[in-house]
């Protein structure tokens, strides 16, 4: 079982904090996904069903949180 470090600041970060309850699940399940990728996001198909939602639905999400700087950048890395 791999792990990773989230430092007890997130509490406390706006940005992570005002997502919506979806995107910030997602965002938790997403650091997940990449710890298991050696930093880096699948492909969308893949993220997509890591999830468990529709592409469509995904891509929106990934978009959205990119947007936001969330620690995802443009080439999906964390």
């Amino acid at each position: 079982m791999r792990w990773f470090r989230l430092y007890d600041e997130v509490l406390d970060d706006p940005k992570v904090q005002f997502l919506p309850p979806e995107q910030f699940k997602a965002w938790v399940n997403l650091l997940c996904l990449a710890s298991k990728n050696e930093g880096k996001l699948p492909d969308m198909q893949a993220i997509s069903f890591a999830l468990r939602l529709p592409f469509h639905e995904t891509q929106t999400i990934v978009e959205n949180l990119d947007r936001k700087s969330t620690r995802l950048n443009s080439s999906h890395q964390i």
